[in-house]
């Protein structure tokens, strides 16, 4: 499931986003056009690693459950206020 930016056959190049998380700094690359509020997945490049954002009731998490689930929220929030969703 992780591919890598260079094994992406996309299109769209997608919105970059940076954020700052327990003092470290990730690099998102959203890979769909206009994300609305109804989503339930959501595809990313986090720092060059194909991961699918899942929503759960009214939290984010990431399908890989290895992943820090805090973290899937605060991408979340980057995204839903640059879209304003």
């Amino acid at each position: 499931m992780e591919d890598t930016i260079g094994q992406l056959n996309t299109a769209y190049k997608g919105q970059i986003f940076r954020i700052t998380y327990q003092e470290r700094d990730f690099q998102i690359q959203l890979l769909k056009k206009c994300p609305t509020k109804e989503e339930t997945e959501l595809d990313i490049l986090l720092d060059g690693l194909l991961q699918t954002l899942v929503k759960n009731k009214e939290r984010w998490s990431f399908q890989q459950h290895e992943l820090d689930q805090d973290l899937a929220n605060h991408i979340w929030r980057a995204i839903s206020l640059r879209y304003r969703l």
